[in-house]
This record gives structure tokens, sequence and C-alpha cells, in this order.
């Protein structure tokens, strides 16, 4: 019981690497994303969008940017790693995705189609409001 104990221990800490929830800002600047905890890992909503994302975001047939969930069922693949789905308001579309935390703190938001044929990546910076 005890060796079972400490292996769940060992396990969950060695998955759960570094804490990215909490308030990301976008490269433009043009959205913040809350990360937090949901039923199927990490997920990310719009909290806060700038006139030209919601211009964006309506081209793609999504009438109210904010509070759209824009990342899901992100769970960890190594120490400082996740993969989930990534939907692109401006497209429409769901991708698979990658996040990584960079050594300068920034997050890394990698998000493919065709087999990772065609790939977009943006650094996101922590919020941290004014």
């Amino acid at each position: 019981m005890i060796i079972a104990l400490l292996v769940l221990t060992m396990q969950s800490s060695a998955s759960s690497g570094a804490d990215i929830r909490g308030e990301w800002i976008n490269e433009r600047k043009s959205a913040i994303i809350r990360v937090a905890d949901c039923p199927s890992g990490l997920c990310g909503t719009v909290v806060w969008s700038a006139p030209s994302a919601q211009r964006d975001s309506t081209r793609g047939g999504i009438t109210e940017l904010n509070g759209t969930v824009v990342m899901f069922g992100f769970a960890p693949a190594s120490e400082q790693r996740w993969r989930g789905r990534l939907f692109l308001p401006d497209l429409n579309r769901t991708v698979k995705a990658t996040l990584s935390l960079q050594s300068d703190g920034r997050l890394q938001v990698r998000g493919c189609e065709l087999g990772g044929l065609v790939c977009r990546v943006q650094r996101w910076s922590r919020w941290k409001a004014q």
C-alpha cells in the first residue's frame, strides 16, 4: 500500500512539471487567455480581446470571442510541454497543438494541421494587469 502511494505521488509530480495556469497575452497583444483546470485537462478561455481580434473571429463565424474556449484537453507530454487541441477562431478550425514553457518564461503555442505540414507558432507572455 505504501509503495503504491509513493509510486502515485512520484508519477503525479513528474507529470505535472511547471505550472502554466493563469492569464497569458498573445504576441499581437490582441487577446488574453486564462489557462485553468478543466475536466479534460488544461483549457484556455479568451477573457479579453481587442477589436481587431473580434473582427478576425467574426470572419471565422464566431460572433463573441470573449468567453470562447480556444484550448482544451492539454495534458503533460514532458516536464515543460503539453499536448492538446487548439481552436482557431479566425479560421473556425480545431487543430492539434503543443504548449512549451520557454526558458524566458514565455509560452510557445504551436498548432498544426495536415499531419504537421502546416503549423502556426506564437509566443505568449504572462499577463500582469497594469
